[in-house]
């Protein structure tokens, strides 16, 4: 049963959602007009005649589905567990909190939009995600995500100084600066990933005047703060959630094994930087230093527990797999042939009547990984690419590369991953959507291989 001070604040809760609804749908009334269309047989591709209240829908829409990305899973785990212990506090510090995470997230679209416009009035190359090209923004990633496993773990207490501290706390993550923190923190692991609505945004953005620049990085910025917005201006909302406990310290070695997934996969970036060797050889130390201060700090019945739940998990995995087997027709190898992306040999093999197949990823790319393992290495795709009238060509955007940037810009795309299939009946190419479908695929293959 609830209690009529959470009955009033779900009707301002859903008043406040009927609104912003109401709003959006205006929003979009602004720009939605008639079209008249043939209807034929060729794939739909995406259109780069779009307005700016449509490029701001987009990217509004974009950065509300970031929340939901792999990307930013281990930053709301945080938050989340900072929303737990935040049930006893006034709706004066929790909107505090939530406005300062919502500030950070702000913050760190606006510092990416700066330094895109930097590079670009520079002549350098500018895209979705470049940073990642950096072995330094890496390098720096993983220290953060590092300390924030270690602080989750319970290995040591992040203590701010004095004149940082404000009336909410005293100390932790629980600080305005520590939410600001975390807000700025979210935003730039999203970075890797790509969102249904978020490529036509950037793409509009990254080739607009600085004052449309601007307009839609605040938009991306304002759809993923927007859950946090909802609390900060509902502070009842966390009412909802579970009473502070014992049990949250469980919670919090979860949550912490999540940031250590994520500063492994951030470890698995600087590969191509550092080696392999170096980077298991890093790997390894870090695991050993987190489990021994673990032990050292909670005793080795957490350790053993720690082992227990990677172990579990493990299991788990494997044994889902090996249920599903006959689900997954080809395994997980990538033998295609794939040549190094190239235009004139692009050109000269639909000249020759074949199909050529494009995949343009990075290493960092969650997205493009998807992609791969879910579409493009499972059959009807997988088999179809290895046709011998089907030519596929791979352009890698891991480490900064003015040919693959280049072939981006022709496509009106600043970002990985891009698809395209080229073909005697499309000599230009058909740029396909950003998650990958097989169907998708083998319309476009089909499409454009005929010959009239």
């Amino acid at each position: 049963m609830f209690t009529i001070k959470q009955i009033k604040v779900i009707a301002r809760f859903r008043s406040a959602v009927l609104l912003a609804s109401a709003l959006l749908l205006s929003a979009f009334s602004l720009f939605a007009h008639e079209l008249t269309a043939i209807v034929d047989a060729k794939p739909l591709i995406q259109s780069t005649d779009t307005s700016i209240m449509a490029m701001i829908a987009f990217a509004f829409l974009g950065g509300l589905i970031l929340n939901i990305m792999p990307c930013v899973l281990p930053v709301l785990g945080m938050k989340l567990n900072g929303m737990i212990a935040l049930s006893s506090s006034s709706n004066r510090s929790i909107r505090l909190q939530f406005f300062a995470s919502a500030t950070g997230i702000l913050t760190s679209f606006w510092l990416l939009a700066t330094g895109l416009l930097i590079l670009k009035f520079t002549g350098n190359a500018i895209g979705w995600g470049i940073q990642f090209q950096s072995p330094i923004f890496i390098g720096f990633m993983v220290t953060i995500t590092a300390l924030f496993t270690a602080n989750l773990l319970g290995i040591f207490e992040i203590q701010l100084p004095s004149h940082f501290s404000t009336s909410i706390a005293s100390k932790g993550n629980n600080t305005t600066l520590g939410h600001f923190v975390q807000g700025m923190f979210a935003a730039l692991l999203a970075t890797p990933c790509s969102a249904p609505f978020l490529g036509t945004a950037v793409a509009f953005a990254l080739s607009a005047n600085v004052f449309e620049m601007w307009v839609i990085f605040t938009s991306l910025g304002l759809g993923m703060a927007l859950p946090w917005l909802l609390f900060a201006l509902f502070p009842g909302l966390v009412s909802f959630m579970p009473k502070p406990g014992m049990w949250m310290n469980k919670v919090k070695i979860i949550f912490g094994l999540m940031m250590l997934v994520t500063t492994l996969w951030l470890l698995s970036l600087l590969s191509p930087f550092l080696g392999s060797a170096t980077v298991w050889i890093i790997t390894a130390l870090l695991i050993i230093f987190l489990l021994y201060n673990v032990g050292k700090k909670h005793g080795k019945n957490t350790v053993i527990a720690i082992l227990a739940i990677i172990v579990f998990s493990s299991s788990a995995l494997l044994i889902i797999g090996s249920m599903t087997t006959k689900h997954w027709v080809t395994p997980i190898v990538d033998d295609i042939p794939w040549q190094s992306l190239d235009q004139y040999s692009i050109n000269e093999y639909v000249a020759q009547g074949k199909t050529v197949f494009v995949d343009v990823t990075a290493d960092w790319c969650i997205i493009c990984k998807a992609n791969k393992i879910g579409v493009i290495l499972q059959d009807p795709v997988y088999s179809e690419l290895l046709q011998e009238n089907i030519i596929t060509m791979k352009g890698d955007w891991t480490h900064p590369s003015e040919k693959v940037t280049s072939y981006l810009k022709s496509h009106q795309r600043f970002g990985v991953p891009l698809n395209v299939v080229y073909g005697p009946n499309a000599p230009q190419g058909l740029p396909l959507s950003v998650l990958l479908t097989s169907d998708d695929v083998m319309q476009a293959i089909e499409y454009a291989g005929r010959t009239n």
